[in-house]
């Protein structure tokens, strides 16, 4: 893995994050989940499920750039714990395993419910916070605050256009670019395992 230090850190984060919960990932998740909601109902509940997912990604950059490392958890070993993450959730679909069953749910759907994990999952604040680590304080933690508010804003203008656009496009173009994202993931949690464990073993 190259090192964040090498390029802008924040283009990486938003690029990664753009990929793993950007509207591709979002816009079939809602749409299923809001089948029987009307246009009012499902543009409150993005709305505020954005405004939560924006909030979480704001606080991930603040305990990134407060020194986690001061908890005794190195770059390395968070980097290997995410890159884990990121990979099982990556190969999951690919073989056809449904990690996530409750987008199929009849359950009452909540702004909580959607922000976490759907729109912000686990493996989304441990990148948050490792390319953090990068980052200057106190900047970072409001550049990436400013890029979590935007990332939503676009997930938000997906998520209440998902109806209308998935009529009309059928779910088949996600589907192609779901499985490309899905390979990208599982090939960068993968690299983030190796760069963890071989910097680890190198700190040694």
């Amino acid at each position: 893995m190259i090192e964040p230090t090498a390029i802008d850190p924040l283009r990486v984060l938003g690029g990664l994050l753009f990929t793993l919960v950007g509207p591709v990932k979002m816009m079939p998740v809602f749409y299923a989940r809001t089948a029987t909601m009307d246009t009012r109902a499902r543009a409150v509940l993005a709305v505020k499920a954005a405004a939560l997912a924006a909030l979480g990604i704001a606080i991930a950059g603040v305990a990134g750039t407060a020194k986690i490392a001061d908890m005794g958890i190195s770059r390395e070993a968070l980097g290997t714990a995410t890159g884990l993450v990121l990979a099982i959730i990556g190969l999951t679909p690919l073989i056809g395993v449904d990690l996530q069953p409750a987008s199929k749910s009849t359950a009452p759907l909540d702004a909580h419910s959607l922000a976490f994990p759907t729109l912000v999952p686990p493996y989304a604040f441990g990148l948050i916070i490792l390319i953090s680590l990068y980052m200057p304080e106190p900047e970072g933690a409001y550049k990436i605050a400013v890029m979590g508010v935007v990332l939503m804003a676009i997930n938000t203008v997906a998520m209440i256009t998902a109806q209308f656009v998935l009529s009309r496009t059928g779910m088949m173009p996600l589907r192609v670019l779901g499985a490309v994202f899905g390979i990208l993931q599982l090939a960068l949690g993968i690299q983030l395992m190796f760069w963890g464990i071989a910097n680890g073993i190198a700190a040694v």
